[in-house]
């Protein structure tokens, strides 16, 4: 286990502020969020989450225009989106699941948006993460095994990978790098365990295979982040089905190792880094926000807004500032969305 410069709190130029979502229906959060510029930025998650009834417009689409956050539509109403991400103003990807429970992902042109299912309606299926880079976009999620796609100009076509079929698992996060490298996180039940372990599949080499981990029981892994194919950051936790523990790992071109850090407990739900070296990892630290910031080798904490989970984070290309995304509860217990940035 590699270990890390102690983590301090840290406030001043590393600050994060709120910045107010459009109204949405009662009950509603966001899960992801992707920029292409600092006037351009989507995010996805649901609204009208009412339990014992089933929404007709359950999803929640929101746009950044550089000034304010907007709701936009999809082409269909009854979706549960989990995922966004654009590559460009006119080349956006959004994945979830329709009403029949199957894989649906839809394309923005810049004018209008386009339907797909990528596995056809077969049911049991989710895509948890979608990653758009060029022309090409893959898709991450799973039914009771992991799953990928990937766009082919005209359709998605599922990538095979060996050993993926072995045992019970999923995906939840997909990420390309600038030199064509990729890689996916989840977990899986290894030899049929009744606890899971962390999952990654990579693409470092031209084609994709399951990753040599070490051995993490009852674990998961939430997101994933790489800079190349030597460098690459995967988050989630550990016991979370208890109390759960950050789970931080990092491929350096070779392996993957554990990463220490000051937390304790907690999850580590998202990652993302900038063009300068940087990376932020969103974190649960209930009543506030946090992060952990890794710049010139050095992990620090950074208290954020008193918003307890981010699902999200995605940095806003061409810049040093990111967006992050996630929820927050009143004295009610009722959950609303929260957007916070840093500049």
């Amino acid at each position: 286990m590699l270990g890390l410069t102690a983590a301090v709190p840290a406030q001043a130029a590393t600050a994060w502020r709120t910045v107010t979502p459009p109204p949405l229906k009662p009950s509603n959060a966001l899960l992801d969020v992707s920029a292409t510029g600092p006037s351009d930025a989507w995010a996805v998650g649901y609204q009208d989450d009412v339990y014992g009834r089933v929404s007709p417009h359950p999803y929640a689409l929101l746009r950044w225009d550089g000034r304010t956050w907007s709701q936009r539509q999809l082409p269909e109403n009854s979706l549960t989106m989990s995922s966004i991400s654009a590559a460009s103003p006119d080349n956006v990807w959004t994945g979830g699941t329709d009403n029949t429970q199957s894989a649906y992902a839809a394309h923005w042109n810049g004018s209008a948006w386009q339907a797909f299912r990528p596995f056809g309606i077969l049911g049991g299926q989710i895509v948890s993460d979608v990653e758009a880079r060029g022309g090409n976009a893959l898709l991450a999620g799973g039914d009771s095994h992991a799953l990928l796609a990937e766009w082919n100009g005209t359709d998605f076509t599922e990538i095979t990978v060996p050993g993926t079929d072995t045992w019970y698992g999923g995906l939840n996060a997909v990420t390309r790098a600038t030199d064509g490298s990729a890689f996916a996180v989840g977990s899986w039940n290894v030899d049929d365990a009744g606890y899971p372990e962390p999952l990654v599949l990579q693409r470092t080499d031209g084609s994709w295979k399951v990753a040599a981990l070490p051995k993490i029981p009852t674990a998961r892994l939430l997101d994933v982040w790489a800079r190349s194919a030597t460098d690459a950051w995967a988050v989630g936790s550990t016991d979370y089905d208890g109390v759960p523990k950050p789970l931080l790992m990092h491929w350096d071109g070779s392996t993957w190792q554990r990463v220490t850090t000051a937390l304790t407990t907690g999850t580590l739900s998202s990652v993302a880094g900038d063009a300068t070296g940087t990376v932020w990892v969103g974190a649960y630290d209930y009543p506030k926000s946090l992060f952990l910031r890794y710049r010139a080798g050095k992990w620090t904490t950074v208290q954020g807004p008193p918003s307890p989970y981010l699902s999200a984070i995605a940095n806003i290309p061409g810049t040093s500032s990111f967006w992050a995304v996630g929820q927050d509860s009143d004295t009610a217990g009722s959950i609303f969305s929260v957007i916070e940035r840093k500049d």
